[in-house]
């Protein structure tokens, strides 16, 4: 499906992301076409507000809470070791954020199979000519 960028999009905290995936006033979504909808159909795509809230979750708050564990987790171990608390919460935060993100990768593969995380044509607003 090909959607065109509204002034809705202006106030999202994603719209640099999605002008660096294309740019320009229209962009290409994949949608589940659950209402039968032709091409040139005008259509109203939905996705679920669970399903949006689990993707910010994943894609804004993970990475960041497991930043702050591996830091505290350093900061706790480093004596053990006797090596400087600073570079060791550094490490091994440093550390947890990029497994974060490994994780967040498989997890969105996962959610991409089950379909859940795909929006879905609710209706046809205009019937195409």
């Amino acid at each position: 499906m090909v959607t065109h960028r509204s002034t809705m999009c202006d106030g999202c905290s994603s719209h640099g992301a999605c002008k660096a995936l294309g740019g320009g006033k229209e962009m290409e979504v994949e949608a589940l076409n659950t209402a039968q909808a032709r091409p040139g159909d005008q259509v109203l795509l939905t996705l679920e507000d669970q399903s949006l809230l689990k993707l910010s979750f994943l894609v804004y708050m993970f990475p960041v809470l497991a930043l702050i564990l591996g830091a505290v987790l350093g900061q706790n171990v480093a004596h053990f070791f006797t090596i400087d608390s600073e570079m060791s919460s550094f490490g091994l935060g440093a550390l947890f954020f990029a497994l974060a993100f490994v994780l967040v990768r498989i997890k969105d593969r996962k959610l991409e199979k089950t379909g859940e995380t795909i929006p879905r044509v609710a209706r046809i607003i205009k019937e195409g000519s």
